[in-house]
């Protein structure tokens, strides 16, 4: 009576939602009651009598139903929480950004013609399953199967069954078809808002948790399944039903290998801690096979195509009887389907598409083709590729097609077979050269047994199985799609595409000052003027390309694409988020044309060279946030040695045009500088190139994206202390770092610990490295001992090496494994044989300093070392003998090295805070010196194709540099005729002004435009500086309080003549009275300069904000005009126009503004401020210009006309740059 009652209820309920979650207490309850009406055994007219045996057990069923009241009542009262809150609720669960299609009764299930299992079929796999739900006591069960062996037709029956049941939490269905269902970034938070839609309780922590992180959508994975899952779900525990099943069909389609394994990790992990069972299905690739058996204890398996054939024949038998029941075949030829079948369900599958045909078709005919097949062998794939011959033979031999109509058969179908992704009937058209998309539509229908078309009309393969068919020739013989031949057009249609689509501002953005993401309707923009086809060719025409062979034409029209069309390829990226797409693609083409090179292509190769460190540089930098900038920062900042430079500058205007020696050494400048929390003391680059790892002084690792520098995994703690030494595993899935005596290694990619504490080092362990096949590490430390430890448990395998009298600063394997080299303070480098211990050669002895660097090239054959001694030595490592030990360009101490992927040249950091490069054989510099750190450099680490260097320092930053040989930069200006400055004052002319300091009182000349300087002779020390407090004739005097006020007084009558008043946040540290006796100017310690109107006290013009520390001196021209200042704390004179700046921005707004007015420029300027990710903004927010860290260090403010710094010159001439609602003026059109 009382489940009845529930059920009523339940149906009546209002709230599907409050329905599916009691509807499954219910079914509990009535469950027990029937077990407990049975137990009492009651019979009409008596009275009950219970057996002594049956009272414990009968308890527990009045237990467990007073269980489920409560899960009930817990319900209940949450229910309150979403009816007074529901569209709180439902923002926020949207806002997860759920992947809706991915659920296994989605729309794009229909689509691509998903279906459960037929009637009677796979029973006791379906049985198994269901038993493994109710009665094991493990939480993940891994059904794995070989292509074709129905894993998600078992699945999606699966799914039926326990949804019936109430027990379905969610369900995630990956496919290649859709780019939600592949990625797997996407599956926690999908399966948490299933999940919130089946629970209340649930449902309501959830939403609480999303409320206290609203930038849960950036967060690691890792760090979602705690926010998003485990956490909420710990909460609400009791109230959730037993036996919830979360579903995961084909995880091996998602994209990410290195997300899949970190799914699985985090599913072995957590699954036993949660309410929940998983069941995951998936191919047995390698490496969800090797991750999974790691978990043995913790999961069931059931491999499908280890079922007995004979089950799985019957199976078979029972699909084709159902599915071909319009014929009907006989028994006889269902068996010799079916055993020609296998226990692959994909054949049959396909088989019935084929013989089911159009509409015109023959059925009895293609079954009678089918059934004439002949076995010819007894090959693995015999079947299969018999079946997949008589499909294309079918389509191809109609006899009412013409010739052309067959060829376009052909090349429909090697287009999708060589497309990159789903596309659709008009991009197929385009990219196979069919004039007409109707020739497509009909080639796809001859195709529809080995193609699918889903219903918003992307095209694909229907099965993996068909293209291993197709791109193996002794498999697909006459039907064969050579890979290489068939990639050369697709690369040349992708170029002509772009070449007829591409043009310049391609969205009509209106605005240079306003972020992508916030252009009105943005995402309707790029649907309406970026084409899928365009979209394609942007995206993949390096891959096309990478997979030809060399020929004139791709040649020629790269060289094009590059030269011509370039930036409007940029414009498509940037706005899609796909710019790394783009770095990655012209990596591509960059090898291709490397293997293809000839001395005639040094041209080309040099441009492809430069192009990729001018995308590179707007890709990682905050640049990229505006597409406009791609052409008002980037390319006004491009280097003029660059070729990208020499191409499109030519064919812009009004770009931003700044001059001095800082411009002219821009190709030296870092392509991008990140700053972190803590001195950096240790960096490894990930073997694929994608992500940095650092050790801090704060005793954190961090690992950071390659692309960005955006924290991916961390900050890690646990270390004591600093982190000497990090380094990646050959793999990249693992870290290990080195601090006070401990080595700890961690998952590179959700930071968990893998192994560790290893314990043995008394001191500080300098160093640490994996071995090739990272099954070990190797340490050393300042107890002068190396030790070689098992990567996975962190067991010593042999006995301490103590052969070194001193410090080991640097221990590092060999690239075959079988050598370990280490560099002490005993000046000593030494080789061991890494199996025993033993030394395997003598010390090698030449250095007169500690050594602290070493590394092997990457062929094994030579080792570098850098010491203390200022010396950089190459030895020859099979005896030994010194090969190398002259370096150009700089004597001092050497700290971190590192070798090119080519064992070419050697990059180094330096203790004057520089990175240089040098050729390995000859020791020539051939690139920097590269200056930027403001501290010591660290650790250095070459990208995977050796044009670019990471540097880790003590200054809190990773710097990214070109080292491409052949950048040496200009000297900066002599540090000595900026640093002794005491003073300054303007010469009468008003071009020049005179400093004067150092130890003789030097004075110096210096042109105020670009910052020239020529020498005054030794005798001519005196320097007229006049009375800073007094006005110049005499009749005002300035004074200054304790507190920071500030009055100026008459001389003749001791009158207030103006003020008091306050100067903000610091005290001054200069004066100067204007010459016309109208205004003081004030230089404070916290780097500002303030111009006040003695009438009235009021501030004129306002604070110039450029010194980063205090203002030593100040003086002003004798027009008034321009003011220098100079700052003996950071070493920098600075010279400013205070009537107007130096910029004319003002008129770009929407209103004009009278060029005459003394706010002309208020709208730009006001609140201009140099962010600390460089882009300049104004209180607007309007994003004016981005700025790379060495010219933003040295412009402060749009009135700023001039820079002298320790590094170099800047100067401002006069303009009037197209930014804001006119940048789009400064293309010039051919």
């Amino acid at each position: 009576m009382l489940s009845d009652s529930l059920k009523q209820n339940i149906g009546e309920s209002c709230s599907s939602l409050i329905s599916s979650a009691t509807t499954r207490i219910a079914m509990c309850i009535e469950q027990q009651a029937i077990k407990v009406k049975t137990k009492l055994g009651h019979v009409p007219g008596e009275s009950a009598r219970i057996p002594d045996m049956d009272t414990g057990e009968l308890v527990g069923h009045y237990r467990q139903i007073q269980l489920h009241f409560r899960q009930l009542q817990t319900n209940a009262s949450m229910s309150t929480w979403i009816t007074a809150n529901e569209h709180l609720a439902n923002k926020r669960l949207e806002n997860m950004y759920p992947a809706k299609q991915a659920l296994y009764d989605s729309g794009l299930s229909s689509e691509i013609n998903r279906r459960g299992c037929t009637e009677g079929t796979r029973i006791d796999v379906l049985n198994g399953l269901e038993d493994w739900l109710y009665e094991s006591t493990s939480s993940i069960y891994w059904m794995n199967g070989m292509a074709g062996t129905g894993k998600t037709t078992i699945a999606s029956s699966f799914c039926e069954r326990v949804e019936q049941r109430k027990l379905l939490a969610a369900s995630f269905f990956c496919t290649r078809n859709s780019s939600e269902c592949r990625d797997v970034a996407r599956i926690v938070p999908t399966i948490a808002y299933q999940l919130a839609r089946y629970s209340i309780p649930f449902q309501s922590e959830l939403c609480k948790m999303l409320g206290q992180n609203l930038d849960i959508g950036s967060k690691s994975i890792l760090k979602q399944f705690e926010l998003l899952l485990k956490e909420p779900l710990q909460h609400v525990k009791d109230a959730m039903p037993d036996n919830l099943v979360v579903v995961i069909d084909a995880l091996d389609e998602c994209d990410d290998r290195n997300e899949i394994e970190l799914m699985l990790d985090i599913l072995f992990r957590h699954a036993t801690h949660l309410p929940l069972k998983f069941m995951v299905m998936s191919r047995p690739e390698q490496e969800i096979y090797e991750k999974i058996s790691t978990y043995g204890q913790f999961r069931d398996v059931l491999r499908l195509h280890d079922i007995e054939e004979s089950l799985v024949r019957a199976d078979i038998e029972l699909y084709l009887k159902e599915e071909l029941r319009f014929i009907p075949p006989s028994q006889a030829e269902v068996e010799e389907l079916a055993k020609r079948s296998g226990t692959l369900f994909i054949y049959a599958a396909t088989l019935v598409k084929y013989i089911s045909g159009k509409r015109s078709t023959d059925p009895g005919k293609r079954l009678q083709a089918v059934l004439d097949l002949t076995a010819e062998s007894t090959k693995k794939y015999t079947q299969i590729d018999s079946l997949y011959t008589t499909v294309l033979e079918s389509a191809l031999s109609d006899g009412e097609l013409e010739t052309f109509e067959a060829e376009v058969i052909r090349t429909v179908l090697r287009t999708v077979l060589l497309a990159q992704e789903p596309i659709d009937i008009k991009s197929i058209a385009e990219l196979a050269e069919i004039t007409d998309p109707q020739y497509v539509t009909r080639a796809l229908q001859a195709l529809r047994s080995v193609l699918h078309q889903s219903q918003n009309g992307l095209v694909s393969t229907l099965h993996a199985s068909f293209p291993d068919f197709m791109f193996n020739s002794e498999r697909s013989r006459g039907f064969f799609c050579d890979i290489v031949e068939h990639s050369r057009p697709l690369a040349g249609r992708c170029f002509l595409i772009m070449e007829r689509q591409l043009r310049f501002n391609i969205c009509h953005l209106a605005s240079s000052f306003v972020p992508d993401e916030k252009v009105e309707r943005i995402q309707e923009r790029i649907k309406e003027n970026i084409p899928p086809t365009l979209a394609y060719a942007c995206r993949y025409w390096a891959n096309h390309l990478a997979l030809a062979r060399k020929s004139d034409f791709l040649l020629k029209m790269l060289h094009d694409f590059l030269s011509l069309r370039l930036l409007f390829w940029m414009e498509v990226l940037s706005l899609q988020k796909e710019l790394f797409m783009g770095v990655d693609g012209l990596l591509k083409a960059q090898k291709w044309l490397m293997r293809a090179s000839g001395t005639s292509l040094s041209e080309l190769l040099l441009l492809i060279d430069d192009t990729r460190s001018f995308v590179t540089g707007f890709a990682i930098n905050p640049s990229s946030q505006s597409t406009p900038h791609i052409y008002l920062s980037t390319l006004a900042f491009c280097p003029k040695s660059n070729s990208v430079y020499k191409h499109y500058r030519k064919r812009a205007q009004g770009l931003l045009e700044l001059k001095g020696s800082l411009m002219e050494c821009r190709e030296a400048a870092p392509l991008a500088t990140w700053s972190v929390g803590s001195e950096i003391l240790s960096l490894a680059l990930s073997p694929d190139g994608t992500r940095v790892a650092i050790g801090c002084l704060d005793s954190t690792v961090s690992i950071l994206s390659a692309y960005d520098g955006l924290v991916q995994v961390g900050p890690l703690q646990g270390h004591p202390n600093s982190i000497n030494s990090i380094a990646f595993s050959p793999d990249g899935g693992r870290i290990v770092s080195a601090s006070l005596g401990s080595i700890r290694v961690w998952d590179a990619y959700n930071g968990t610990r893998v192994s560790g504490v290893f314990k043995g080092h008394m001191r500080y362990i300098n160093s640490v490295s994996f071995s090739p096949d990272g099954a070990r590490v190797v340490s050393s430390g300042h107890d002068t001992t190396i030790r070689i430890w098992n990567a996975y448990n962190g067991l010593p395998l042999l006995d301490p090496l103590t052969e070194h009298t001193n410090p080991v600063f640097c221990v590092t394997f060999s690239p075959d494994g079988d050598l370990i080299a280490s560099a002490s303070g005993d000046q000593t480098v030494r080789l061991w044989h890494s199996q025993n211990g033993a030394p395997a050669a003598p010390p090698f002895h030449g250095h007169t300093g500690m050594v602290n660097s070493l590394a092997f090239t990457p062929d094994g054959t030579r080792l570098v070392s850098g010491s203390s001694d200022k010396t950089i030595r190459v030895w020859d490592v099979s005896d030994g003998s010194l090969v190398n030990n002259f370096f150009e360009g700089y004597v001092g101490t050497v700290d971190t090295l590192a070798i090119s992927p080519d064992s070419t040249r050697i990059a180094a950091g330096c203790y004057d805070k520089a990175v240089r490069v040098w050729n390995i054989d000859d020791g020539k510099l051939v690139a920097g010196p590269f200056f930027g750190h403001g501290d010591s450099v660290k650790s250095v680490a070459y990208s995977r194709d050796g044009t670019r260097v990471f540097s880790g320092s003590t200054d809190k930053t990773i710097r990214v540099w070109n080292v491409r040989n052949g950048i040496l930069p200009p000297a900066p200006p002599s540090q000595g005729t900026i640093t002794d400055i005491r003073t300054v004052i303007f010469c009468p002319d008003n071009t020049h002004f005179l400093s004067s300091g150092g130890l003789n009182n030097v004075l110096r000349l210096w042109d105020v435009n670009d910052g020239s300087v020529v020498t005054m002779p030794d005798e001519a020390n005196f320097f007229p500086t006049p009375l800073s407090l007094l006005s110049w004739d005499g009749s005002y005097i300035a004074s200054t309080s304790k507190n920071g006020m500030v009055q100026v007084t008459s001389t003749q009558n001791g009158s207030l003549v103006a003020g008091p008043f306050e100067v903000e946040r610091s005290s001054l540290s200069a004066f100067w009275f204007s010459h016309n006796n109208k205004a003081i100017l004030m230089g404070c310690h916290d780097g500002t300069i303030k111009i006040c109107n003695l009438q009235g006290g009021k501030v004129k013009i306002g604070s110039f904000i450029g010194h980063h520390k205090g203002v030593s001196s100040l003086a002003e021209s004798l027009d008034c005009s321009l003011l220098v200042s100079h700052s003996n704390f950071e070493f920098a004179v600075r010279v400013w126009n205070i009537t107007a700046p130096a910029l004319e921005l003002g008129f770009f707004k929407d209103t004009p503004i009278e060029s005459s007015s003394d706010h002309s420029y208020a709208a730009v300027y006001d609140g201009w401020k140099i962010r600390k990710d460089g882009w300049v903004m104004n209180n607007n927010c309007d994003l004016l210009f981005w700025l790379p860290p060495d010219i933003a260090s040295a412009w402060c403010c749009p009135y700023a006309t001039l820079a002298v710094t320790k590094s170099g010159t800047l100067q401002v001439p006069r303009q009037k740059p197209l930014i804001g609602y006119h940048w789009a003026d400064c293309y010039i059109a051919d």
